[in-house]
């Protein structure tokens, strides 16, 4: 039993990696395209785990051919071995992780059914002769691929997972185009929806990574310690190294980029984790760092939209991880008989040829693909996000706007929008919500004003009339000869009283009477 034990755990160590990168990936984009994400991640492991079975693992540890790919164990039966079965699923997780990586840098743009096909291609083409290259051996003795006869060292996949998954990445970026307003006028688009969800997801990464590394010697030995160790070190210094790299350019420390680091060192320590000291680790960590801050300005410089920056974490790391194996690995535990000179020229090799067959595949079948399933949503629906376009599935936010937007296509405000209870969006519309009822009180508050203002000037309107229908006649002498009806309503006098008498004295008071009579 202890033989499997280890392999079973690392297994699901390596599975909650899954959940890391759907918690990194959706905290890291628009929420409009969350939901998206969250699809894409289990969608492409669901498709890893059949396609692995079917047909993956038999490409990659199957009776090789010319040490080229595997031809044998189809349909992997769970009859066979307790061992067996158990290196079956540890490397049915490995798969997983590698068609993943894909999802962060084509986030927000890539169609549905085009990243399906696309991780169709990665976990049952691409990836699995590259492992056959590399890692045949390690499930049946002398059954090894061309480049794991020649030496060529990753421990647990460096490049053969992560720098896979990232060229793959990197080709679908180039062929699906940047996403709107990526590029225009300096507009770096949003850092993402929720950036602490991405922490939890890296931090689970990290644990997971435990398993990648620690199970990639395949049984618990006296090697696991110093292997666990030096993945939490070159963790810790390559989020230490990203983070003050971009401290020292822009005075602030960006979060992202404090992830990012984490997840370089964790890539650039896989490949020779086993065969360094801690020394060694820490500077793999720090380079790591450094490869990551650089990559990801430089690949923005080239206009390439990388949503996340899996192409400098994954494949630019990846790069460097393989090589410092070269490095800094200890020739006596890499037992390869290779100098020091010859060992670094494997590395460099084998990751040349990686690099070449992973992009010039996945541009070919990614290329005829978009042919027939179209690999980029359209406008449109890159502008409503992904979770309505591709899933009819709005979140809160989206709900707010939507009912927002037919309060004022319709010019109603009586009805008021969906308060969902205990999320930010539903304080937002409670907020909108007595703005709304408080403009509705102003408002009558202000018409019946008006109508009360348009009340008086009426009656003020009446007598105006009425005055102006008044009519008195005076002699020279200022006596009253006529005295019309209107007359009477306004100076309240009779016709008989006021006839023949003194209009100065009826009507203007005794006081005003000197200043009249003066003038």
């Amino acid at each position: 039993m202890d033989e499997y034990f280890w392999l079973i755990v690392s297994a699901l160590l390596v599975f909650v990696m899954q959940a890391g990168f759907l918690c990194l990936e959706s905290g890291r984009i628009r929420s409009k395209n969350s939901i998206n994400v969250a699809a894409k991640n289990i969608s492409d492991f669901i498709i890893s785990v059949v396609v692995f079975w079917m047909f993956g693992f038999a490409l990659m540890f199957g009776e090789s051919t010319y040490g080229l790919f595997g031809f044998s164990d189809f349909l992997f039966d769970s009859l066979r071995s307790p061992w067996a079965v158990s290196f079956f699923l540890f490397q049915m997780m490995f798969c997983g992780t590698a068609t993943t990586i894909m999802s962060g840098a084509v986030a927000e743009r890539m169609s549905f059914n085009g990243y399906l096909a696309a991780a169709l291609i990665l976990s049952g083409l691409i990836y699995p002769i590259v492992g056959h290259w590399a890692w045949s051996g390690s499930f049946t003795t002398g059954n090894v691929g061309w480049l794991q006869q020649l030496g060529f060292v990753d421990f647990a996949g460096s490049m053969i997972v992560h720098g896979v998954g990232g060229c793959v990445a990197l080709v679908a970026v180039i062929i699906i185009g940047p996403r709107i307003g990526r590029f225009e006028n300096g507009n770096a688009l949003s850092q993402g929806s929720n950036l602490p969800l991405s922490a939890l997801g890296t931090l689970l990464l990290w644990f997971g990574w435990f398993g990648f590394n620690g199970g990639s010697g395949l049984v618990f030995n006296s090697q696991v310690p110093s292997v666990l160790l030096n993945t939490c070190i070159a963790a810790a210094w390559g989020g230490i190294s990203a983070s003050l790299i971009y401290y020292i350019y822009h005075k602030s420390v960006d979060v992202t980029m404090l992830l990012n680091g984490i997840i370089g060192g964790l890539v650039g320590i896989t490949a020779g984790c086993h065969a360094v000291g801690s020394a060694a680790a820490m500077l793999i960590g720090i380079v790591s760092g450094g490869v990551v801050y650089f990559g990801e300005k430089w690949i923005y410089e080239k206009k390439i939209d990388d949503a996340l920056g899996v192409v400098p974490a994954h494949l630019f790391t990846g790069i460097w991880g393989v090589f410092a194996v070269g490095l800094f690995g200890d020739l006596d535990l890499l037992s390869t008989g290779n100098t020091r000179i010859e060992q670094i020229s494997v590395q460099l090799l084998g990751t040349a040829v990686i690099v070449v067959w992973a992009v010039s595949v996945s541009f070919l079948f990614f290329s005829i693909l978009n042919k027939f399933v179209p690999l980029r949503v359209t406008q449109k629906a890159e502008e409503d996000g992904l979770n309505v376009s591709e899933h009819n599935a709005a979140t809160e936010f989206k709900d707010l706007l939507v009912s927002m937007n037919r309060q004022k296509e319709k010019g109603d405000f009586s009805e008021l929008v969906p308060e969902h209870p205990f999320t930010e969006v539903g304080l937002v519309a409670r907020e909108y919500n007595q703005v709304i009822q408080r403009v509705q009180t102003e408002i009558s508050a202000r018409d019946s004003a008006i109508q009360n203002f348009k009340s008086s000037e009426k009656r003020k309107s009446a007598i105006l009339d009425s005055s102006m229908d008044c009519i008195v006649t005076l002699d020279i002498k200022g006596r009253i000869l006529e005295f019309n009806p209107a007359a009477e309503r306004t100076f309240d006098s009779s016709r008989q009283r006021a006839k023949n008498s003194d209009f100065i004295q009826l009507f203007v008071p005794d006081e005003a009477q000197p200043y009249v009579k003066k003038a």
